[in-house]
């Protein structure tokens, strides 16, 4: 009996490791070269209503239809990217417009701070002056060897990108061409791949797309909801602030704290240090506050609204959330979530189905 348990338990144990080791090779490796095509057969299927559509109204021919959408879709995208990038160079060339008076205002402002923190340290014990200073000269140091970090760092990442470069044109043009020929023999595709595969595995195929699909859904109407209440607060504190563009910040700040690397306080903490360092502490605190209170808001929430979806106890999102931080990083963080979700919508499917 015993030896039955311990051979069931490594043959149980030996299965995970593989099946995590190929997840891993897979994630890793493989999906970024199968990336185009995996996002062009799911572009093909959004867009398969639209290419029956178009042939039972206006009989267009099954290419004919998916080229019209695949250059509308081309069209749309560069016209946003085309947008967007105008308003950054727009944005870029004011910002380097009000440089010089920024820069200008630096050493009057650096000589306030130095006044003040003089008169500080000559009304302070010894011990406290001398650590003062020793901290100030470290700071300097400091801010002297990270300004050469980040300009180093810049210039590599703009080497990296500019080699990048051919790569990235390459495998949008890639995707562009799968589009195009995936919606043009879709349902030839779709036949091949069911006469290829075993029908039992078919319907584990079909099973495990509505799990996909429901699951993405369902984690996409979480992190709206995150978006929404993060907009909402920094819509809220800066109306309170009265401060310019209020809801134009809020937006950006939003998006930029949908990104998985970024945050909040990617914009609001640089923001803070620089209003304290330009003598106005009582915004800097506010900006602090402001900052501590969309984090709080957001890890609080988070856990709880994927849980929501995916039927299970909060303390299953954040091990999923921790779990996917530990391996794959911050990538790993909306990963893994993810999969959670799509794990118990392939169950609560198996459920029903048994039922």
């Amino acid at each position: 009996m015993n030896e039955e348990r311990l051979r069931r338990f490594l043959t149980l144990s030996l299965a995970l490791f593989m099946g995590a080791s190929l997840f891993y090779v897979c994630f890793r490796y493989v999906l970024p070269w199968c990336l185009p095509f995996l996002l062009a057969l799911l572009v093909a299927a959004l867009l398969e209503p639209v290419v029956l559509y178009l042939r039972r109204k206006f009989h267009f021919q099954r290419g004919f239809s998916a080229l019209i959408l695949t250059l509308t879709l081309l069209f749309l995208l560069g016209g946003l990217l085309s947008l967007l990038w105008s308003t950054l160079l727009s944005q870029t060339n004011a910002l380097l417009a009000a440089a010089p008076a920024f820069f200008d205002a630096i050493p009057a402002a650096a000589d306030d701070l130095l006044s003040r923190l003089e008169q500080f340290s000559a009304s302070s014990p010894e011990w406290l002056s001398g650590y003062l200073h020793e901290q100030l000269f470290r700071a300097v140091t400091d801010a002297d060897s990270l300004l050469r970090s980040l300009s180093s760092r810049a210039m590599a990442w703009l080497g990296s990108a500019a080699a990048a470069l051919p790569g990235g044109v390459l495998a949008i043009a890639t995707g562009v061409l799968a589009i195009f020929f995936t919606s043009a023999s879709y349902p030839e595709l779709c036949a091949a791949l069911e006469h290829a595969v075993p029908e039992e595995a078919m319907a584990k195929l079909r099973l495990f797309r509505g799990g996909v699909m429901r699951s993405l859904a369902r984690w996409l109407r979480a992190q709206a909801t995150l978006s929404l209440i993060t907009f909402s607060e920094l819509l809220i504190g800066f109306l309170l602030m009265r401060q310019s563009y209020s809801l134009l910040l809020a937006f950006l700040i939003t998006l930029l704290d949908a990104l998985p690397v970024f945050g909040t306080g990617t914009a609001l903490v640089p923001w803070a240090v620089f209003t304290l360092l330009f003598g106005f502490p009582p915004k800097a605190i506010v900006l602090l506050a402001l900052y501590l209170c969309t984090l709080i808001t957001r890890n609080t929430l988070e856990p709880k609204l994927l849980s929501a979806q995916a039927g299970l106890p909060p303390v299953a999102s954040l091990f999923a959330m921790y779990l996917g931080y530990c391996t794959f990083g911050v990538a790993g963080m909306v990963l893994f979530p993810f999969l959670l979700l799509l794990f118990a919508q392939i169950r609560n499917a198996k459920a029903e189905a048994a039922a």
